[in-house]
Parts: C-alpha cells; structure tokens; sequence
C-alpha cells in the first residue's frame, strides 16, 4: 500500500498494484516490478551474468565507491554503487561466457573532473605500500590540498585495504599501512584524488600488481 506524505498532490512512498513509489537522491522515483514468465534468450542470460560477476566484485569496494562515484550522482537519480557499475560494466570483465574473469587493469573506482596521478608509482617498502607521484610547485591551492585516495586489492584473499582521505596531493608521497600477513600478498593497487570538500574526485589510476603476480592478456 502506498501512502502520500505530502497530501494527494504530492509523492507517495510504498506499492501499488506492480508499481514502486519511493524516494533517491531527494527525488521521487517510479518503478515496475514483477517477473517475466518467457524463458531468457542467450544475449539476456550473458548479460545477467556480466552484471551479476560486477556487482559482485563492485561491493568489496563499496565503501570507497561511495565517495569515488559520488559527485557524479548530483542532479540524477542515479546512486554512487550504480554508477560505479555502469562505469565499469563493459570495460573490466575478460573471458567467455559463464567464466568471466576481471580485468584490473580496467577497475575505475573514481571518476571526476580532478587530475589524475601524475607519473606515480607504488612500492612495498617497511610497513606498508609508498606511493609517489610527480607535484608541480606552481599547482593552486586548490590543487595542492587535494587528497590522495589509495587502495590495494587482495584477489586471493578477497579483502581490500585503502585510505580514502590520505597525504596532500602537494606532498607527492603516501604510505598506506597494512597488516603484516598482506604485505607479501599478491594485490592489485590504485590511486585517485578527492578535493578538500569532498565535492570532486580524479579519474583513479591504476598501479599495477605487486608481489609476483602478472595480468594475462
């Protein structure tokens, strides 16, 4: 049952007959429900299981998704999560049909107007991962107070470490620690950048494997 907070003439929230009123990003939404009945054709059951493979390597990254997608969803109706999703649903999977395998080469975890890393490398070294990346003495402020935003990835073990509001992009170096088991781990490693008002983000870059581990081809 739906019901009209705001009287007659405005929104309703709730069910009605196939219909799904509620509220995302401020704005009212409309949706259908129910299942189709016809059995799926072979492109409807390649594509389910292409977005079924995303998400569910998507949500190890929730977290940072949230911040990395989040200025894109100002004035849609659109969340964080779904354009990540979107982003990198016809880029990052490799292989045939149902065993598809991702491409971390292609993972976007950020996208926005911001530069990107410039020149930057990673580095297991003491405690954690260094990463650097070249400044420019002449940068704005704007631009020197910006934030790293770093993150590695373990496929073997499935869990992620990352610092979404790391050292000033002005510094040129970070250090991301991590637990002593993960440090000779295989991981694939990223590096983006948020504005110090959180509002935008850099397209992310990524690093590369560390630890003995190559993409194939």
């Amino acid at each position: 049952m739906a019901t009209a907070p705001n009287g007659p003439l405005g929104h309703h929230q709730g069910k009605v007959g196939n219909i799904v009123y509620y509220m995302l990003n401020g704005q009212p939404v409309a949706r259908n429900i129910g299942r189709s009945t016809k059995p799926p054709t072979e492109d409807q059951k390649q594509h389910r299981r292409k977005l079924k493979v995303v998400n569910t390597f998507l949500k190890t990254f929730k977290d940072f998704i949230n911040i990395g997608f989040q200025g894109l969803t100002r004035g849609t109706k659109q969340n964080a999560f779904n354009l990540a999703s979107k982003a990198n649903f016809h880029h990052i999977l490799k292989g045939e049909y149902p065993d598809y395998q991702i491409d971390y080469s292609r993972l976007m975890l950020s996208q926005g107007p911001l530069k990107p890393a410039a020149n930057a490398s990673v580095k297991v070294e003491g405690d954690g991962l260094l990463f650097n990346w070249e400044t420019d003495p002449m940068m704005p402020y704007s631009e020197a107070t910006e934030q790293a935003m770093l993150l590695a990835y373990f496929p073997e073990e499935e869990q992620q470490i990352n610092m979404p509001f790391g050292a000033l992009r002005q510094s040129g170096t970070a250090v991301l620690p991590l637990p002593e088991n993960l440090r000779e781990a295989y991981m694939e490693v990223y590096i983006s950048f948020i504005s110090a008002d959180r509002s935008q983000v850099a397209d992310s870059a990524y690093l590369g494997s560390l630890n003995g581990h190559e993409q194939e081809g």
